[in-house]
């Protein structure tokens, strides 16, 4: 590919996300979720919903069911407390770990900002499930960041990763040092979704500053450059 030649990358930048504020609840939403609706904007393949969500200190979502949904939550800052009736256990997730949450044919359950005194940060990926047959499950993940560096980590997947999603997902996570650059051709009929946690990235051209997001139906090469040391998800989804 020249890259003299613009790819289509549709980039949603951090202010251009839906803002809500209910007091105890801010979200910035990048796609359709709840009463937020835009109907050309309701979801990318099998990802449904991306938020960034920052609940004030000891409040939460009381017991509520989920069905059918396959939810990667990650902790940017915080610590997440997270209850089931699957487990009937209470589990905390603190900054830079992930949640799995296999929702299958149903789940109830609680999420929490286990501090009384600090906000919790985080963000939700929820992606359609492979098979409505599915039961209900949850998974815990802790990561080596120092993997990250300089290339894409596989985090998830469907049959490989550090942990398995029950959908078509490969997920990674790149570190990558100021200057360095790295290539990604999606295969045919695959889409491309990139969220930049920090930093600054040039994508074939297109600046990306940090929480902005891009998304391409291309299976044309990426190539990704560091303008500043960059942490970012890719996400190659069907």
């Amino acid at each position: 590919m020249d890259i003299g030649v613009l790819l289509v990358l549709n980039i949603v930048t951090s202010d251009q996300r839906h803002y809500v504020d209910r007091d105890w609840l801010k979200g910035y939403l990048t796609f359709s979720f709840q009463d937020y609706y835009d109907e050309e904007n309701n979801d990318f393949g099998n990802l449904l919903v991306f938020n960034e969500e920052v609940l004030s200190p000891a409040k939460g979502f009381n017991m509520h069911p989920t069905h059918y949904m396959e939810v990667i939550t990650y902790v940017l800052d915080g610590e997440l407390a997270h209850f089931d009736n699957v487990s009937n256990e209470t589990t905390h997730v603190s900054t830079g770990e992930f949640q799995i949450l296999h929702a299958g044919d149903g789940i109830e359950h609680s999420e929490k900002n286990a501090s009384k005194e600090y906000p919790l940060k985080f963000l939700q990926f929820w992606f359609s499930p492979n098979s409505y047959e599915n039961k209900a499950g949850y998974d815990k993940l802790s990561i080596d960041k120092e993997k990250a560096a300089n290339c894409l980590y596989k985090i998830f997947g469907k049959d490989d990763g550090l942990c398995h999603i029950r959908q078509d997902v490969n997920f990674y996570l790149s570190i990558l040092d100021s200057g360095k650059t790295l290539e990604y051709t999606p295969s045919e009929g695959r889409k491309t979704f990139i969220f930049l946690l920090d930093g600054k990235l040039d994508i074939n051209r297109h600046i990306l500053n940090s929480k902005d997001s891009a998304r391409t139906k291309d299976s044309e090469r990426l190539l990704i450059k560091a303008l500043e040391k960059s942490e970012f998800f890719l996400i190659d989804i069907n």
